[in-house]
């Protein structure tokens, strides 16, 4: 079954290098940004520099999770490795051709491309100009990047959501550049968040657009508290004493959640019906759950006969979900997330697979052939236009 299908990867990263910072951002603004926000690394230690102070790295030791999975490696093989030596990351983090080759191996067609330390860190840069000097960098370059394989590597571009204004200006420009989406990490920017009415603009011209809203989530321990939930899930489990974070095992799922509740309370599937709109890297099961409690709880406190269609302004619309293929909802209630499930891989970070274990998965559950074809690449390409 596997050589029938267009395996499209809706959830695939990149390990951003230096050379943004050092090419790709305007001379004008390359001091000023750098204290903004900037990443380095090298053989002795890695740093955060985020709006003018150090900022708490994503990952505790020395291996860089996000970068470390190459195709064939297992869990097990992770696991294993010493936690505080360092190793160096996957070369297709940030070369298109190492990429490619990844991706035959891992069986995939196409992938769409999202940040990695531009998700994390970008939405808490303060100041609004450099925000948008850092996105033009940023999206410049994984444009570059993904024009050596147009037709098989499909960026998602950032925008600095610090102000609506500039978030308007960079998306008309990336639209211009042929990108098929956006990228949007589900939380607070400057006390607002994604529902707030001063978006309204903002959701209108990614409407206008024909692009994908991607909302897609970051661990965020690295952010302050208020930001997003990650911070507080990991100062919860400060008391585990397991020696790791955990946030990624839960914030991923709790921010996509919130945005999906705030969005469907704060009617945008009504108010913006033509959006195309993704959420990425949170899994799949906690849709039907949004979907019940907002309908219900309408009714119960706003103590009148209201009924919101959530079954229809969701399942019903170009909206998308990336699953894990071990999730149990993916693979026994896949008739109703057929029209809106998306396979991602998460390459390269640590807990990333390839498409044959993903398509073996479904089949060992019993999942029918039309609705594996959806999941691993009918919906990405229907919502994606890829």
């Amino acid at each position: 079954m596997h050589k029938k299908l267009q395996v499209i990867d809706a959830d695939s990263h990149v390990f951003e290098p230096d050379i943004i910072w050092e090419k790709y951002l305007d001379p004008a603004y390359r001091v000023a940004a750098r204290s903004a926000f900037y990443y380095h690394e090298d053989e002795y230690s890695a740093g955060v520099i985020l709006n003018g102070r150090q900022a708490p790295l994503m990952h505790s030791g020395r291996i860089n999770r996000s970068a470390i999975w190459r195709p064939g490696m297992t869990p097990e093989e992770i696991g294993a490795l010493d936690p505080n030596r360092p190793y160096p990351i996957n070369p297709g983090a940030n070369s298109a051709s190492a990429r490619i080759a990844d991706m035959d191996r891992m069986g995939v067609d196409k992938a769409l491309i999202f940040p990695t330390l531009f998700g994390e860190y970008f939405p808490t840069v303060e100041n609004p100009d450099l925000a948008l000097a850092l996105a033009r960098a940023y999206n410049d370059w994984i444009r570059d990047l993904c024009s050596e394989a147009p037709r098989r590597l499909f960026p998602a571009a950032i925008l600095p959501l610090q102000d609506a204004g500039f978030a308007v200006q960079e998306l008309h420009r990336v639209a211009g550049l042929g990108f098929k989406a956006v990228s949007i990490r589900p939380v607070f920017f400057e006390g607002r968040f994604l529902n707030h009415p001063y978006y309204d603009v903002l959701w209108a011209e990614i409407e206008k657009s024909g692009l994908t809203a991607s909302i897609h989530a970051s661990p965020g321990v690295a952010n302050p508290e208020w930001t997003s939930t990650g911070s507080y899930v990991e100062r919860v489990a400060a008391n585990l004493r397991i020696g790791h974070r955990v946030a990624e095992s839960i914030s991923y799922t709790m921010d996509n959640a919130i945005a999906g509740t705030a969005f469907t309370y704060c009617g945008h599937p009504e108010r913006f019906p033509n959006l195309k709109l993704a959420y990425t890297h949170g899994g799949i099961g906690w849709v039907s759950l949004m979907l019940e409690k907002t309908s219900n709880w309408a009714i119960f406190y706003m103590y009148e006969n209201i009924n919101l269609d959530t079954e229809r302004t969701f399942y019903d619309r170009n909206y998308l979900v990336t699953l894990n293929p071990w999730e149990s909802a993916a693979l026994t209630a896949h008739e109703i997330y057929k029209p809106i499930g998306a396979w991602g891989s998460r390459y390269p970070h640590h807990d990333a697979s390839d498409s044959a274990a993903a398509i073996a998965r479904f089949e060992e559950a019993g999942v029918p052939e039309d609705v594996i074809a959806n999941y691993m690449g009918g919906n990405a390409a229907r919502v994606y236009g890829v």
